[in-house]
């Protein structure tokens, strides 16, 4: 699920807004992904179906800790201006995008390639008729764009500045080698050398020659890698982390208990690609601050929902009896992951539960926003 607040500044802008919320609320991307939406005006336009909002700084910092995409209906220099004191990484920071009140242009401001703005943009121009404006170098070259793959993948960067300097080479008309442990569906884009391991001694003969950079998606980098001078690394973000806690459980606590357990089942913190919970806990600060840190969404289910997933898991009298549902943190994983093979059972440690189930992840390049 993709979740999109919308921010609109005047009453043309508002109804703008609700013209894309009603749109969102049927529209499904490509590959079947749900769009979330809610949007909010100023005060003094008060209009059925959005918020409010009486501090444009205040509704900006809560979106945008909170969802995927930011969608600014306004001005240019008012997003840019709104969203400056909370920028902090291209790999966290959600993407930004703003439309014209009259609906003519549709600008991607952040985040285009990881944060999907960019993909974003072209969503909103095709419901709105509008003219997309994508400025980002790969994108205007019709170039492979590693980071962007990535993301849309569910594959994290190891390196970040690596992904740039494929970008560059790729622009530069090289050649850039591909090489994945995970099967990948899709002809490979232009610019891409499909590379095959051999027994783990390396790449094919005829390959190492020409071949500048390559592109790993694997759990392990290949040691046959290390002949190439670029090397970016992209690591699966399969597996699901659910957790339950008492109310006020701080980030420190949540973030120290998470890393033990992941170290002790030897499982690498880069692999988490999702939080869950039950939706009691969807205000939890120290669980939203957890998955800000990790980079990844934070997803959370009612009570009614975790009670219908199959399968056994550990149960507690007192959870049911005070959520309503017997195991929040295996039930959660298990739902996130889409039944997903379970590594870790149900961990507790002071007020707080953990468990982790794997994800089976399917990258391919047919598919795109």
């Amino acid at each position: 699920m993709i979740r999109i607040g919308i921010v609109a500044c005047s009453e043309r802008g508002g109804r703008l807004a609700r013209r894309l919320l009603a749109a969102f609320q049927e529209k499904k991307t490509k590959d079947g992904t749900e769009l979330e939406a809610e949007g909010y005006l100023p005060q003094r336009y008060p209009m059925e179906g959005m918020g409010s909002f009486d501090s444009l700084h205040e509704i900006t910092g809560r979106l945008f800790r909170t969802r995927d995409i930011l969608l600014f209906v306004g001005a240019c220099g008012i997003a840019v201006r709104a969203v400056a004191p909370y920028i902090e990484s291209k790999l966290t920071d959600p993407g930004v995008v703003a439309v014209d009140e009259c609906g003519t242009f549709v600008v991607s401001l952040l985040s285009g390639h990881v944060g999907g703005a960019n993909a974003f943009t072209e969503i909103v121009a095709h419901i709105l008729d509008a003219v997309p404006v994508i400025t980002t170098a790969t994108d205007r070259n019709g170039v492979f764009a590693v980071d962007e793959w990535a993301a849309r993948q569910g594959l994290r960067i190891m390196e970040p500045k690596t992904a740039a300097e494929i970008s560059v080479r790729l622009l530069a008309g090289e050649t850039v080698g591909f090489f994945s442990s995970l099967p990948v569906s899709g002809k490979l884009p232009d610019g891409l050398l499909r590379l095959s391991a051999k027994g783990g001694t390396g790449p094919e003969r005829g390959c190492r020659d020409s071949v500048k950079a390559v592109i790993v998606a694997a759990g392990q980098r290949p040691k046959w890698a290390a002949r190439f001078p670029v090397v970016c690394h992209l690591l699966p973000m399969d597996l699901v982390v659910g957790m339950g806690c008492r109310k006020g459980k701080s980030f420190a606590e949540l973030e120290a208990f998470l890393l033990h357990v992941l170290e002790q089942y030897h499982l690498s913190v880069g692999r988490v690609g999702m939080l869950c919970s039950i939706d009691k806990k969807s205000g939890e600060e120290g669980l939203q601050r957890l998955a800000a840190s990790l980079g990844v969404p934070f997803r959370t289910y009612p009570a009614e929902q975790l009670s219908q997933v199959s399968g056994s898991f550990a149960h507690s009298d007192f959870t049911k009896a005070h959520i309503g549902v017997d195991n929040v943190c295996e039930r959660s994983a298990c739902l996130g992951s889409g039944n997903g093979r379970r590594l870790v059972e149900k961990q507790s440690e002071n007020g707080m539960t953990l468990a982790v189930c794997e994800r089976t992840l399917h990258p391919g390049f047919e598919t795109r926003l």
